[in-house]
């Protein structure tokens, strides 16, 4: 599988799965057959033994693997809101649930009540975290909007955060 290009990028092998219980292993590679290819190994009447055996191999490994790459997301996101501080974390939140797309400094500091100063400066610690992208026009940000990073772990950070 990895020659083709079908691996698990480097985060370990199948060949692990195999080894965790390798008389399973030899007893589905067998298939019920003798072992001398003349003795009728050479046409198996149930190969489903061997390929049942390796799709769940390849099921279990590719579970773990999904669970060691949602954990290492976990830990981005919760490592990025560590530098929020309280009001920086309410206003990510705000965002969150009520802007979808481009929002600006002014809109954000009517809803919020606070000054357009306030919000942009909570905006741009946001900003060099990753959570929201500034939105440039004639070299000076007039607008916002919520980064693919937060966008993608939209419910874990609402799950962090409250």
């Amino acid at each position: 599988m990895d020659i083709s290009g079908y691996g698990f990028n480097g985060i370990g092998s199948l060949e692990e799965y195999f080894a965790y219980d390798i008389n399973e292993y030899y007893e589905s590679i067998q298939m019920g057959l003798p072992v001398l290819y003349y003795s009728g190994r050479n046409n198996p009447p149930h190969p489903e033994v061997w390929v049942n055996y390796f799709l769940r191999m390849v099921l279990l490994y590719s579970n773990k693997i999904c669970e060691l790459s949602e954990s290492s997301a976990e830990d981005e996101v919760s490592g990025s809101i560590s530098y929020l501080k309280g009001k920086e974390r309410e206003l990510l939140l705000l965002l969150i649930k009520k802007y979808k797309g481009e929002f600006t400094p002014i809109e954000v500091s009517r809803e919020i009540g606070v000054t357009n100063k306030t919000v942009i400066n909570r905006l741009s610690v946001l900003a060099k975290n990753g959570f929201v992208e500034p939105l440039m026009v004639n070299q000076r940000i007039r607008s916002y909007k919520l980064s693919d990073f937060t966008r993608d772990n939209e419910k874990t950070i609402k799950k962090m955060i409250s």
